[in-house]
């Protein structure tokens, strides 16, 4: 068995993602099982998100007991934040890799992601660079002057693995306003298998105390020890609107 350098798997990664992006793609709708087509030292499995998923099982099956996950990426890029996994494990001496889907329904058309495979690669958070501790992201406010927005995080099953979520509100001065949201990341026992991530309930009042909009961000991991990503889209937004900006930065604008 051949084992990859950390810097020859990235590079196999994206030579075999970029070969069999268009193979083995389960539909939204929910083929259970993936082939992942490749080689004994690395292969590819793509999955179809497009239309959303909800806690859909899958199974990929390896070209090679002793490949691990090593990345993942999605198509198109306007996709990234838009999906889940979570509850993954290598099953039947490792020959399997088994997860739950979660993906929104504003995923277009042709929307996928792509797992590779490779000998050598991590499991778990067990890397010295693994994602842990204090993340954060900032929500940038657009709604006028003198406006209450808070920001809450966490609570009632809209978070996991994840401590000190923000809880704050404050007043805007009408000159886009800036403020971080994020967490503390748990990676503790079962924790230390699962990945973080918490949404956070945004709440937009006037000076009298009448709610001018509303909606969800997101904040968290998509794949175990994978980077955290923000998102719009894990919730409807009325009377204001959330766009993705630059890096971890989300915008909120009153029309």
């Amino acid at each position: 068995m051949r084992f990859l350098s950390k810097t020859a798997a990235g590079g196999v990664a994206i030579a075999v993602a970029m070969s069999f992006a268009s193979v083995a793609t389960s539909s939204a709708a929910g083929a259970r099982g993936v082939r992942c087509v490749g080689t004994a030292d690395y292969c590819a499995a793509t999955v179809g998100i497009a239309h959303g998923a909800a806690n859909r099982r899958v199974t990929v099956n390896l070209t090679d007991a002793d490949l691990k996950l090593v990345k993942v990426t999605v198509r198109p890029a306007a996709s990234k934040g838009a999906f889940r996994i979570s509850r993954a494990s290598y099953r039947l001496g490792g020959s399997q890799y088994r997860f739950t889907l979660n993906a929104v329904r504003a995923n277009p058309r042709g929307a996928r992601i792509i797992l590779i495979f490779s000998t050598g690669g991590s499991v778990g958070r067990t890397g010295p660079s693994a994602p842990r501790g204090v993340q954060s992201a900032t929500a940038e406010f657009s709604v006028g002057a003198g406006m209450k927005v808070s920001i809450v995080g966490g609570g009632g099953g809209t978070s996991l693995c994840t401590n000190d979520e923000t809880n704050t509100s404050f007043i805007t001065t009408g000159k886009d306003d800036r403020r971080s949201f994020g967490f503390d990341a748990k990676n503790s026992g079962s924790c230390y298998f699962d990945l973080s991530w918490s949404q956070f309930k945004v709440r937009v009042e006037d000076p009298s105390g009448k709610l001018i909009g509303a909606g969800t961000m997101f904040l968290g991991q998509q794949y175990v020890f994978g980077d955290y990503a923000v998102s719009c889209e894990y919730g409807a937004w009325a009377g204001v609107s959330c766009s993705k900006g630059q890096g971890q930065t989300l915008k909120i604008t009153r029309p």
